[in-house]
């Protein structure tokens, strides 16, 4: 697992910690991004929730180049 940078802000207080420049993050959202958006008021449906087919390509191609979960 890559090592987090420490990171001040302008005023030289800690900020949250960065990667580095080589490192890209990928923060994605599930519901109504990469399947059905589900409401909050029926969890239940997402043992059943389709994803949209190109969204799920584009991930696990992500995931064949090495952008994985460290």
């Amino acid at each position: 697992m890559e090592e987090l940078l420490e990171a001040l802000d302008e005023n030289g207080l800690r900020a949250s910690p960065v990667f580095s420049v080589e490192t890209k993050n990928y923060l994605i959202d599930i519901d109504g991004t990469i399947g059905e958006d589900i409401p909050n008021e029926e969890p239940e449906r997402m043992v059943t929730a389709e994803a949209y087919p190109d969204a799920l390509e584009a991930i696990n191609r992500w995931y064949d180049e090495d952008h994985q979960e460290k």
